[in-house]
């Protein structure tokens, strides 16, 4: 594992997925299989593979105690392209202090937060998330405990996901699932529909059939799992079909559990 620690230019990055993104660090430990976020090593000219390498933002404290009071009012997500809570954090502590100077900040209160993480490493930081306007969400594709750990090998169990936001909605903090991404064979949706009612809503996402993720994903199902791999073939080549079929599946889920759907993302 390459571990850099490097200086950036801003922490609060501007985004077309919501007003502003933070990442505190440059890839992520955990490895996942089919993450698409694998692009950012084309940028920055990265060489090493997809979980074996993190740079470390190490100025980006200083740099937000200056952008969060001269920027204007928004949501931030954290993260988009890492898991700001992959074991690397537990050294760094810097989404730790991220939030700290959000919660000591007099600005505080023209930000909201979206935290997304497979780690339950997040517990640590109950103590902050309940003095902000946070939504905390756990990424969850599979209740299947062998699949996880070759699919996305550092993060934490499945079951353990579930009962960080179990934790969390107990403390009172706003907690949603993502749902994603959605495999053939291991994503049972009714079981996961029917753990996560106690959230208040969740997201649903296909997985994305791109080029660079398959030839990273297929191989890996391939080997671990042979007898699945027609299902995953089938599901590529007839991509339109099983993606309706899981958008009607989960409208039907949605009303029987009672559990409220943002929405059904589709590459």
């Amino acid at each position: 594992m390459l571990i850099k620690e490097i200086n950036v230019k801003t922490c609060m990055t501007k985004s077309k997925l919501t007003d502003y993104v933070i990442n505190p660090y440059t890839g992520c430990q955990h490895g996942c299989k089919y993450c698409y976020a694998t692009f950012i090593k084309r940028f920055q000219n990265i060489k090493e593979d997809w979980g074996d390498f993190v740079y470390v933002k190490v100025n980006c404290i200083e740099l937000l105690k200056k952008e969060l009071e001269k920027n204007k009012p928004g949501h931030i997500w954290m993260s988009s392209v890492t898991d700001c809570y992959s074991p690397i954090e537990g050294k760094y502590k810097l989404t730790r202090q991220i939030l700290e100077t959000f919660v000591n900040s007099k600005c505080k209160n023209k930000y909201s937060f979206e935290i997304l993480t497979k780690s339950a490493l997040v517990r640590r930081d109950f103590d902050l998330l309940k003095q902000l306007n946070v939504e905390l969400g756990c990424t969850i594709n599979t209740l299947d405990n062998n699949f996880s750990k070759i699919i996305e090998p550092l993060a934490s169990p499945p079951l353990e996901r579930i009962k960080v936001l179990k934790d969390a909605k107990k403390e009172g903090i706003k907690v949603y699932c993502f749902i994603a991404p959605v495999f053939p064979e291991f994503t049972n949706l009714e079981g996961l529909f029917k753990e996560l009612s106690f959230c208040d809503y969740v997201w649903v996402e296909l997985l994305n059939t791109k080029k660079d993720v398959l030839e990273c994903l297929m191989p890996v199902i391939k080997k671990n799992f042979p007898d699945k791999f027609n299902a995953f073939e089938n599901m590529i080549n007839n991509y339109k079909e099983y993606c309706n079929t899981v958008k009607k599946e989960v409208v039907v889920l949605s009303k029987k559990y009672n559990l409220k759907v943002k929405d059904v993302v589709v590459h």
